[in-house]
């Protein structure tokens, strides 16, 4: 769920980008709820992750594939999806409603936050890329 949420945010707000910039703040200004379901699903996951632990009677340092993955959710992917949700839900959620409307060109505080939030889902495409596929054959293969 969290995953489909991330992509479907992401290729909508892509298309708008293609047509117009009216149509991204348009868009913006609505995707708060999906953006919503993509971090309470990834909420979600995380805690049922951690309730299999306790099931299993797993702790950090046993197995030592655990270890890994629990590394690369806490250092890699919660720091990344942490500041994704804080660029969305509170700094451009501040700047949409102070933007004048379209032909007038973006404020450079909305900006700066759409900036930053490009470049934090330029990051997050290399972790789906890169550490999503490695976390998921530490959690199927179990390597010793």
């Amino acid at each position: 769920m969290w995953l489909a949420a991330l992509m479907s945010s992401q290729v909508r707000l892509r298309r708008a980008r293609r047509q117009d910039m009216a149509r991204e703040l348009e868009l913006r200004g609505r995707l708060g709820r999906a953006l919503g379901v993509e971090h309470a699903a990834l909420a979600g996951a995380l805690l049922t992750g951690f309730a299999l632990m306790a099931l299993h009677g797993w702790r950090l340092g046993y197995p030592r594939w655990l270890s890994i993955k629990l590394g690369l959710v806490l250092f890699l992917l919660l720091p990344l999806e942490g500041m994704h949700a804080w660029v969305n839900h509170v700094w451009i959620a501040r700047a949409l409603p102070a933007q004048p409307p379209p032909p007038a060109p973006l404020s450079r505080e909305l900006d700066r936050w759409i900036g930053m939030d490009d470049m934090v889902r330029t990051l997050a495409a290399l972790r789906l890329g890169l550490a999503l596929p490695l976390i998921v054959w530490l959690s199927v293969a179990r390597p010793a």
